[in-house]
């Protein structure tokens, strides 16, 4: 299997997932009580599975997730594995975020566990936020592609689209994008990495931008945008029409809807 998970894992309904969030928040409550909210995260996640254990939930600290494609390997590790079956990320920010949620969502989804919760210990009164996912592996890899406007007389493009194609059929959709990012720099036979490029406005150069550069000139882009595709793609351009690159492939990962396009000058 491209995920391996070095836990066992069970099935929580819901009813159990709500019985065992009551007993774990009475302790979460009562460690931002004791200890106040500028504590480092660790020490309320070690905290928090010492009252959780003492308090007859099974608990795995840190229970090692990997993921692989080929000679690509990626290690994730959950704060608190509660009873087998529940997901706890456990922050110390000022504001719950959108990539908190996301990163949340990534477990779940790479577990099939459906119930998780966000914990953040840095307000004045303690933030949470409940995250569930019921997509299956099956439900994630029925991908629809649109590969209309990729180059199919680059190779490179070609390459590029095949690999995508392969995680996509390995992990599914609706992993983090920055999986995908990081799996493709290191399988990509045709990649020179991220490299600085130069961005200039006529004659006069700008500054240096970090970019996925592939051989021939070229870079790609991947992205995760779920709304406002067109405007992500007229500034994305605006970006490649600064630079001296020839063309950059653009994959677009949206749910289950996948779109790869060249753009040229």
């Amino acid at each position: 299997m491209p995920v391996e998970c070095h836990f066992n894992l069970l099935q929580v309904e819901q009813n159990e997932f709500h019985e065992v969030d009551y007993q774990v928040m009475r302790h979460v409550f009562d460690i931002h009580n004791t200890f106040g909210r500028f504590c480092d995260e660790k020490i309320y996640q070690d905290e928090l599975a010492e009252r959780c254990r003492n308090d007859n939930l099974h608990v795995n600290r840190e229970a090692h997730i990997r993921v692989w494609h080929k000679h690509f390997s990626k290690s994730y590790y959950l704060d608190l594995l509660i009873n087998a079956g529940i997901i706890y990320e456990l922050k110390a920010v000022s504001k719950l975020a959108g990539q908190h949620q996301m990163q949340l969502i990534n477990y779940l989804l790479l577990t099939n566990v459906p119930h998780g919760k966000l914990i953040n210990y840095r307000p004045y009164s303690v933030e949470t936020r409940f995250v569930s996912s019921r997509l299956k592996l099956s439900d994630r890899k029925a991908t629809v592609i649109d590969d209309s406007s990729l180059n199919e007389k680059d190779i490179i493009a070609q390459e590029l689209r095949e690999l995508v194609l392969m995680l996509l059929n390995d992990w599914g959709a609706f992993l983090e994008v920055e999986l995908y990012r990081e799996a493709m720099l290191a399988l990509l036979s045709c990649s020179m990495g991220v490299q600085s490029v130069e961005i200039s406005h006529g004659s006069r150069m700008v500054g240096n931008q970090k970019m996925c550069i592939l051989k021939n000139n070229a870079a790609w882009h991947i992205s995760s945008i779920r709304s406002h595709q067109v405007t992500y793609e007229q500034h994305l351009f605006k970006l490649f029409m600064h630079t001296k690159l020839d063309h950059i492939h653009w994959i677009n990962l949206n749910g289950n809807s996948v779109a790869m396009k060249t753009l040229t000058k």
